[in-house]
Formats: C-alpha cells, sequence, structure tokens
C-alpha cells in the first residue's frame, strides 16, 4: 500500500505558482486588477481591497435645506450611485452653482451602499488592505479578488514562520555570530537590512541583537519553543527551517542558500495554517536560460529513488535516497517493528529509517 509522507520543497530550481486571494470580508478595488501576462516584482501590490466597518446615514434633503424634493430634483443634485467608491471631501450631492452653492461631502472614505430617496447610506472604510505578489514572476490570471503568479527559482520551504515579509539580499552570520554582531555600529554595518542565516539554533538574546542591528530578517534552523510569543511581535521575519527545540540544520538548504549568495530573495514567514496553502517559505529568483523548470510535486506516494529528509534522530537533518521498500514492516534499534525505507544517507551508509520520519522534497521523479 502506498506511503504518502509530508512533503516539504527544497529545490533549485523549479517553477513556483503561488496564488494571491482578498479576504472574504475585504471589498476590492477593480482599478488595481492586473492584466495576465504582465510581470510583477516580489514587492509589488497585486491586490487591493478595503475593510468596512460601521454605516453613517445622511440626509440630503436635510443637509441641502430642501422642503419635499420631488425624485427628479434628488436625481439632480445627488452626485453618486450605489456601489460607487467615496473619498473624503468628496462631493455628494450639490445644489445650486458657484460660492452660493450648498454641497453635502464625504465625512471619511467609504463605498455608497444605497441611495434611498433623499438619503445616502455610506459605509466607512476601517482600513485600505494591501496584497503584495510575494515573489517576482508573471501574472496568468487575474481579477479583482484572486491574482495567480508563476516564477521560477530556488525553493525551499520552511517549518515555522512568525508572519513577517522582506525581499531583500541575505548573509550568512559572520565569524563569531551574534557576539560579534552586536559590536558593530548599525549605521554603517554590512548586515544594517540584510537577512541573516544562522546555521545554527537562535535564543532571545541573538534575536534582541538583530532587531537592535536593524536586521532585515533571521533565517535558523530552530529556537525554543517558548520564543514563539515573542518572535511574533518582531517587525522582522523569523524563518525556522527545521522547527523548535535544538534541531540540527538540514545541509541541503544551507547549500542552496551558499550556493545562491548574492541575489535576492523572497523571505515570506507566514504563519503556519492548517486552513491556509500558504508555507512559510525562501524564494530565490533565478534565470531558467531558455528551460521551463519542472513544478514541484507534491501529494506523492514515497518511492524508490525519491531523495527523502529524515526528520527524527539519529538522521535528524540529514537527506538521503530510498533505495528499498520492503512491504513488511522491519525491526528497528528500538524494538519497535514499523513500516519502513532502506536510506542511503550522505555518508554512504544504508539504514532502516522508519515512514513516519521521513518526508519528501519536492523533486519530480
Amino acid at each position: 500500500m502506498p506511503y504518502y509522507p509530508e512533503t516539504t520543497v527544497v529545490m533549485g530550481l523549479a517553477r513556483i505558482t503561488r496564488e494571491r486571494r482578498l479576504p472574504p470580508n475585504a471589498a476590492p478595488r477593480p482599478s488595481h486588477t492586473l492584466l495576465p501576462g504582465s510581470t510583477a516584482e516580489a514587492v509589488n501590490t497585486v491586490l487591493e481591497g478595503d475593510i468596512f466597518r460601521e454605516y453613517r446615514i445622511l440626509d440630503v434633503a436635510e443637509e441641502l435645506r430642501l422642503r419635499r424634493p420631488s425624485p427628479e430634483q434628488l436625481a439632480e443634485i445627488i452626485m453618486v450611485k450605489e456601489g460607487q467608491r467615496a473619498l473624503v471631501g468628496q462631493e455628494l450631492a450639490r445644489r445650486g452653482s458657484g460660492r452660493r452653492a450648498r454641497v453635502l461631502a464625504s465625512p471619511a472614505e467609504g463605498q455608497v451602499v444605497l441611495v434611498d430617496g433623499s438619503r445616502i447610506i455610506l459605509q466607512l472604510s476601517e482600513r485600505t488592505l494591501e496584497i503584495k505578489a510575494g515573489i517576482p514572476g508573471r501574472v496568468e490570471e487575474a481579477d479583482s479578488r484572486f491574482v495567480r503568479l508563476t516564477g521560477n527559482g530556488a525553493l525551499i520551504q520552511c517549518v515555522w514562520g512568525n508572519g513577517g515579509y522582506v525581499y531583500t539580499s541575505y548573509k550568512f552570520l559572520p565569524e563569531g555570530g551574534f557576539v560579534a554582531l552586536s559590536k558593530q555600529d548599525p549605521r554603517i554595518s554590512e548586515y544594517r537590512q540584510t537577512v541573516l542565516i544562522s546555521p545554527q539554533p537562535v535564543d532571545k538574546g541573538a534575536l534582541l541583537v538583530a532587531q537592535q542591528q536593524q536586521i532585515a530578517g533571521v533565517v535558523a534552523p530552530s529556537m525554543a519553543s517558548n520564543l514563539r510569543e515573542f518572535a511574533l511581535q518582531l517587525t522582522f521575519p523569523v524563518l525556522l527551517t527545521e522547527g523548535f527545540g535544538q534541531r540540527r540544520p538540514t545541509a541541503l538548504i544551507y547549500r542552496l542558500l551558499q550556493d545562491n549568495m548574492g541575489r535576492q530573495a523572497s523571505f515570506n514567514a507566514s504563519v503556519p495554517d492548517h486552513w491556509s496553502p500558504d508555507r512559510p517559505e525562501i524564494m530565490i529568483q533565478l534565470p531558467s536560460e531558455g528551460i521551463v523548470p519542472r513544478t514541484p510535486a507534491l501529494d506523492q506516494p514515497v518511492r524508490v529513488g525519491a531523495p527523502v529528509r529524515i526528520t527524527r534522530a539519529p538522521w535528524d537533518g540529514l537527506v538521503g535516497e530510498v533505495v528499498e521498500l520492503p512491504t513488511q514492516p522491519q525491526r528497528l534499534a528500538n524494538g519497535l517493528r514499523l513500516p519502513c525505507a532502506r536510506v542511503r544517507l550522505p555518508d554512504d551508509r544504508v539504514e532502516w529509517v522508519a515512514l513516519a520520519n521521513v518526508e519528501l522534497l519536492g523533486q519530480p521523479v
């Protein structure tokens, strides 16, 4: 029977497709609709909408001192229609002309939801919502509420993020770690406004140094779970490639980051959500040199020849290749009999690994 493990995409070059949507409670601004075939940078706003709150009822007859106005007179005076947006100070109705004209102006930004006789019902805008592209790419499909983009690059999906986002360059932590970094002048530091890649787990002190040094973001293998709430309050993205605790970094991930030093990257530290397709991830834009890269394979069963990452000790963080998939459970060193795979490790050893302790890397096979 096929076994479908978790898939965490780690690919040096992939065809990446991402969808951006306005939430259901946001009213779109159609003027920001993109055209299919156009290109978008990672920091471009691709969708814009408004979250509305209270209603305001404006009586045109009362405000403009009209006595029993006829429907024809109101149609001539009222200058907005249902569904139209209204800006602060925009004229909603006008009686007369010149200096003596009486004007009813919008008290706030919002949307005209109803024009009923002499009444204008305005729903005020609570805040404007802007959704960024997140990755540089080509617009494949778009309307006022939805955009689908595709791009080429290295993709590294992570385990956890604190909700931040930045598109910038990155550097590895200097020799001496965060202690050495804390002694630099943030006004002239070469690490200012760049993302720091740490090959070691981070603690609260390291995150405080990053904040003081005006670092654009932090990528690390792991951190203590009791730092989760603290990290959520930080203004820069924090990405964990392995998760919480004292975890060993995956060599493949850090090799990809090292090989692409000097390039701009998208660091999307989405907070993991069971109901959301978004995952914390790093995307490094790369030229495809005329070749269309392959799309990561998702929801695939484990097969012989598939690259897998081991997620539990004693080989956690190591990437190996499946060389055998027996149909019967195997006895492990701890005495348990479990469904297993024989995996060739980086040092060419072949070991039994429980299928529950492996994840696929999204590599098409």
